[in-house]
Parts: structure tokens; sequence; C-alpha cells
């Protein structure tokens, strides 16, 4: 699945980099906006989502018909949920609760087979091995196929494989520069 330049963009202005040089601190992204993305764009978000930004857009994700498995798995390894498993909600500080309860979100689908399509891959198995399960806390159910990787097709930016490739034409070219330098100097 490709995101093309201008799509990316538009994602990372509107749902990625939003809060940059903006002085309200509670914005957030217009929704209708969201409504229009599909599921390889609230992937492409939860790749490349700044936590610090909080995670109501996050939420919309998960709670969206267009989320994907692999895209709800993503979130959820990515947010470092064995913090999580160890506690039960009355020992979660307020600070950390929309985390705690977006992971818990996450589950119950997950348990509930409300996550429809299963079209965008993503491996936890990296994130996964590092956990002590034996710390989990009863309160938590984590399902098999949460653990396992789901099948399916990589995310491609044809951005970055511009950005890529013109930095290996502006390479290749300054060589050819270099080696014409060298020859005049003989």
């Amino acid at each position: 699945m490709i995101i093309l330049p201008f799509k990316e963009k538009f994602i990372r202005e509107n749902f990625i980099e939003y809060s940059f040089n903006r002085e309200e601190e509670d914005y957030l992204p217009d929704f209708k906006f969201f409504e229009k993305l599909n599921s390889t764009d609230q992937y492409y978000i939860a790749q490349n989502y700044n936590w610090d930004d909080g995670i109501e857009i996050l939420k919309w994700i998960v709670e969206s018909k267009k989320c994907d498995k692999g895209t709800a798995s993503l979130i959820f390894w990515t947010s470092e949920p064995d913090y999580y498993f160890e506690k039960s909600e009355s020992e979660i500080s307020d600070y950390e609760k929309d985390t705690f309860l977006l992971l818990k979100r996450i589950v119950e689908k997950f348990n509930n087979n409300e996550f429809k399509s299963s079209n965008l891959k993503y491996n936890p198995s990296d994130r996964e091995k590092r956990i002590d399960w034996s710390k989990q806390n009863s309160e938590w159910f984590i399902p098999e196929e949460l653990k396992k990787h789901t099948n399916g097709f990589s995310i491609i930016s044809l951005g970055i494989i511009q950005q890529k490739f013109w930095e290996w034409q502006r390479k290749r070219k300054e060589a050819k520069r270099a080696k014409k330098r060298l020859r005049r100097k003989k």
C-alpha cells in the first residue's frame, strides 16, 4: 500500500505534526478530515504518531470501522503495554488512565472480533518477546491473536522513496564531480 506525497503531507500537517507551532494546547484536528481517511492512512498515522500529543486521534483510529487489525496491533504494542499489564485500573494515575483505557479497548475489540479487516502487516514479535508475562495482572486477558503478526501489506510512503532516490542521485553526482576535480589536479 502506497501513501502518495500529497496524502503524506496532508496527514502530517493535520494528524501527526498538528501541534507544532500552535499556541492552543487543547487543539484537535478536524474529525471530518479524519473520517475521509482510509485504513492505510490510519496505519500511517499510527506508525508516525507523536504520543506526546495525547491519544485522542489514536482513539479515533481504534473506534473507526476502517481500523485494521494490523493498525490496532501497532498502536497496542508501541504504547509499551507491559507497563500497564502489571496494574489494574484503580492503580493507574490520572495522566496514564487514557492510555490504559485505550489498551483495554483494543484488547476488548480483539476478544470480540470487532476488527473486521486484516490487510496491513504488523509484527510485534520483538516487543512481545521482551515482556515478562508472569507479571500480568489477572484483569488483563491478552488474546493470542494480538501477540502474533498480522499478514498483509506493508505501508510504503512514496515521499520517502522519492527522498531516498534524490539522495542517491545527489551522492552519485557529487562522486562524479569529485572525480573530475581529481583529474583536473593531475
